[in-house]
């Protein structure tokens, strides 16, 4: 059965979770996270959504997300792509770090938001990684209790649910927490609701969201379009793009087309890979290659912009 397409408004808020492959590690130490955590913000900077929450575990991670006008794909293609290439060369190691997509419930925050904040910030008890929630320092609740300041988080509409301000509310929040710990999850924040499981919220709600997704969003930008807009600039086929080889006419092609997929979000590296015969670290190379060219050479830069603009046409 075919994937149901992901759901995009502005407001939307999500309780989104990624995984290692195979399980595999994707932190391994103070660096990994703080790199990470700096992508974080930098996307923040450059997308304009909001981060309300987050827990960095040694294999996955979870964060939630309330989104503006650039829809959840788009910036966590771009997360995912920018750690896995830091991640890959600050490790000496190749191939896919998480494991493909990542999963992502809509929640109604006015039901749900305190309630999986709370979530989030039990996950390393829950998991025997430690026995008090302030301890784990590599989740969002050491700030939300005001133990450390991380200024791209936001705190202000989880506290609203709190009805206190000041310390108050960092007291009250912090106790709220601490009796998560004495009960079970109440609610599955990994599922959604009988009726659509993308959603988590009454039927009610679930109708406001898919009248909402419909009028609201629509994807701007087909990925045949993308590469044929490269096919033309390079005047070559895709069977061309795809030969084996170092050919350095087609290697620059491809390394455009994966870094126009990026920026446009119209399909994912993983994707892209996989009709072309390459690996998503191979392309992730060309395009970080590319990047850094462009930076110094203005000819690299220009013909980037010419494509882009090609593109948005």
């Amino acid at each position: 059965m075919a994937r149901k397409p992901r759901l995009h408004f502005p407001g939307a808020v999500y309780h989104v979770t990624l995984h290692g492959n195979g399980n595999q590690q994707v932190f391994f130490d103070a660096t990994d996270r703080t790199r990470f955590l700096l992508l974080i913000q930098e996307g923040i900077e450059k997308f304009g959504h909001k981060v309300h929450a987050y827990c960095l575990l040694p294999n996955k991670l979870q964060l939630v997300i309330e989104v503006d006008e650039v829809p959840l794909s788009r910036i966590m293609q771009q997360l995912g792509f920018r750690y896995t290439r830091w991640f890959n060369d600050w490790h000496h190691q190749a191939g896919h770090l998480f494991q493909g997509r990542y999963k992502a419930i809509l929640i109604n925050p006015e039901t749900y938001l305190l309630n999986l904040v709370r979530e989030v910030h039990l996950a390393p008890v829950r998991l025997h990684l430690e026995t008090d929630p302030m301890r784990y320092g590599w989740s969002s609740h050491r700030a939300y209790c005001g133990r450390e300041a991380v200024l791209w988080l936001s705190r202000d509409r989880t506290f609203l649910q709190i009805e206190e301000t000041g310390v108050r509310a960092l007291m009250k929040f912090h106790a709220y927490v601490n009796e998560g710990l004495e009960t079970t999850a109440p609610i599955d924040f990994n599922r959604g609701s009988e009726s659509d499981p993308r959603i988590l919220g009454d039927d009610e709600f679930v109708r406001g969201v898919l009248k909402l997704s419909r009028q609201k969003y629509q994807p701007k930008v087909k990925p045949e379009k993308v590469l044929q807009i490269v096919l033309d600039r390079y005047k070559i086929t895709e069977e061309e793009l795809a030969a084996p080889g170092k050919n350095r006419h087609n290697s620059e092609a491809r390394a455009f087309l994966a870094w126009l997929y990026l920026e446009t979000g119209c399909g994912t590296m993983t994707a892209l890979g996989e009709r072309l015969g390459r690996d998503v670290s191979s392309l992730s190379s060309g395009v970080r290659r590319l990047q850094l060219k462009a930076k110094k050479d203005a000819k690299t830069a220009d013909k980037y912009q010419k494509l882009m603009n090609r593109v948005r046409r």
